[in-house]
């Protein structure tokens, strides 16, 4: 089976936020009708006539709508760290708890005796623990524990290198995986590099660089296109949860639709506001008429690939 493509991929994160949205946010709502996915918005017979308070969000920190094209456009920002597998410098000895004593055997006094005296000796709980090990004029290898449990733990041992790994030494690569794959090597690491800090008084990234973290090799092997695909998904979701509610209302979802299908060549269109009674999606409309008529609510449709209406394969 051919892997997932990474416009589908983030459309289909787009489409799991976006449902869970709508039974997280009873006011205000968007809801999202793509062809891939559950219909949310189904065409039910009129509600009565309620007349209900105007309800307003907090005062918002961006302009509306504005923070979910920002979203999409900030979900590659992990990619500068994976390096290219040729330009990699310092090994990361990755390994299962369980191969530590064998590990320590195989090394030379020096790097022994360093283990030795900062006490390293890891167990299984200790996944994702790293011991950088000096040599030289700077880092001479790095210990990195992999877990020993199947499902996530072994990918997520590795999402501590990024902060852990001395940043201004040299590009590391693996040279060992620790009974990882190499995607699940690589799809940890970048989302080790995950952050959001854009509402943070001083310690954000104001001048939009990146924060400043160790730079890895590509693990040989690994499939670039799925690790990059999944890792710009689960970005993209991690901000527009984290987003706070003032600043990712209905009109900055649909915001965000429209950038990820403009992105990926799928046709994006919205029914708003009194449209939805219009089109005949009277309970839509009944969830968010009482908010403020910039957040009013709107279902969002998401048509790509063959057969949907959009561009893609």
């Amino acid at each position: 089976m051919r892997a997932p493509s990474r416009s589908l991929t983030l459309l289909q994160a787009f489409s799991t936020f976006s449902v869970s949205a709508a039974f997280s946010f009873p006011l205000a709502t968007p809801h999202l009708h793509t062809h891939s996915g559950p219909l949310l918005a189904r065409r039910l017979a009129p509600l009565p006539s309620l007349r209900t308070p105007q309800l307003s969000f907090c005062t918002p920190r961006m302009a509306v709508g504005s923070a979910g094209k920002e979203c999409v456009s900030e979900v590659g920002r992990f990619s500068g760290y994976l390096a290219d597998e040729s330009n990699g410098e310092i090994p990361i000895d990755a390994i299962a708890a369980s191969d530590f004593e064998s590990w320590f055997d195989a090394q030379d006094k020096t790097t022994q005796s360093w283990v030795a005296a900062v006490d390293f000796n890891p167990t299984a709980a200790d996944s994702g623990k790293t011991l950088v090990i000096p040599g030289g004029a700077g880092v001479a290898k790095v210990l990195l524990i992999v877990g020993d449990s199947g499902g996530y733990g072994r990918m997520y041992s590795f999402s501590s290198l990024p902060t852990a790994l001395p940043k201004k030494i040299g590009t590391y690569k693996f040279s060992s995986l620790g009974g990882a794959t190499a995607d699940e090597a690589a799809l940890g690491y970048a989302l080790g590099c995950y952050s959001f800090d854009k509402y943070k008084g001083g310690g954000g990234n104001k001048d939009g660089k990146a924060p400043a973290l160790a730079s890895v090799a590509w693990p040989e092997g690994a499939d670039r296109a799925h690790v990059t695909a999944t890792a710009e998904a689960t970005f993209l979701v991690r901000d527009l949860i984290s987003t706070p509610a003032e600043d990712m209302g209905p009109a900055a979802l649909q915001s965000a639709a429209e950038a990820l299908g403009a992105l990926h060549g799928a046709e994006v269109s919205t029914i708003e506001g009194d449209a939805l009674l219009k089109q005949n999606y009277p309970q839509v409309h009944a969830v968010g008429r009482a908010a403020d008529p910039k957040h009013a609510p709107r279902l969002i449709d998401i048509r790509w690939g063959a057969g949907g209406g959009g561009a893609g394969a």
